[in-house]
């Protein structure tokens, strides 16, 4: 039986990246990457100090273009890696969100050093750069096998698969996930009967959730959905690369997440200790 593993938003933690697709367990499945493989945050904050990460996003890039075109993994395009295209196309709109939400950092690892919106536009479709934006022109917004369901954020439950739209894909977040109709929090319920698996939205950001996934259902009838966004280079200590192994029809095999080049299981409560100690 085939197995799929998704791949959460890396955030130009190359490193990480490198470490997590040399894990032959995950080596043995298909992949299928969420979205955001740029910008991030070169910090990792431990509370009583701070450390650096490194910020690596044409490597990241390279990587996972060579596993669609060599081994015909997927990847989804992310909210992040449309800026980089919107940009490319001349959407100054795009370009100001996309400094607020970390170009600038991004731009200086892609050699631009000017923040004129026209020297970033020519330089993406450089001779340089043009061959990763033409990469990211061609990833699609949602892929789905079986039972299957993945895309970068979600979906807009008020809409059929055939008709949602390419900003409820990247962005959507409170509507997906929460049911605003019951008093005190509840899940929404999955209308799709599809396993769906996002990113998007660090796990962190959920109040309780200390692991590197989260497992959505309204209740135990609920066909359930994942986010695997383990907050890599989210300036969090415990951000890391999220997979998420599952069946062709949607059964749960594993989870893993890397952090700081060291793989965890995705349901294990990562402390700072445990990272610190890794180190020596």
């Amino acid at each position: 039986m085939p197995l799929y593993t998704f791949i959460g938003d890396i955030h130009s933690a190359a490193d990480d990246l490198a470490v997590l697709l040399a894990n032959p367990e995950i080596a043995a499945t298909r992949l299928i990457f969420l979205g955001d493989y740029i910008d991030g945050t070169a910090a990792r904050y431990f509370g009583h100090y701070t450390e650096s990460a490194s910020l690596a996003p044409l490597k990241v890039l390279a990587m996972i273009s060579e596993r669609v075109r060599q081994a015909g993994d997927v990847a989804l395009l992310g909210n992040h890696d449309a800026f980089w295209l919107r940009t490319a196309h001349g959407d100054d709109s795009a370009t100001a969100t996309w400094v607020l939400n970390g170009g600038h950092r991004t731009w200086r690892k892609l050699g631009i050093y000017s923040s004129n919106s026209e020297h970033v536009r020519r330089a993406l479709n450089g001779v340089l750069l043009k061959p990763y934006t033409d990469f990211l022109a061609h990833l699609p917004l949602m892929w789905q096998q079986g039972r299957l369901l993945a895309m970068h954020a979600g979906v807009n439950c008020q809409y059929p698969l055939t008709q949602q739209s390419p900003d409820d894909l990247l962005w959507i977040r409170d509507n997906y996930y929460d049911d605003f109709t019951t008093v005190g929090h509840r899940w929404h319920r999955n209308l799709f009967n599809k396993v769906m698996v996002t990113g998007h939205t660090p796990v962190q950001t959920f109040a309780g959730s200390h692991l590197g996934y989260l497992k959505m259902q309204a209740d135990a009838q609920d066909v359930p959905r994942y986010l695997i966004d383990a907050g890599s280079r989210s300036g969090r200590f415990d951000g890391g690369i999220g997979a998420l192994t599952l069946t062709a029809e949607g059964e749960f095999v594993r989870t893993k997440r890397v952090i700081k080049s060291h793989v965890y299981d995705g349901q294990q409560v990562v402390t700072p200790a445990m990272i610190m100690d890794n180190e020596h």
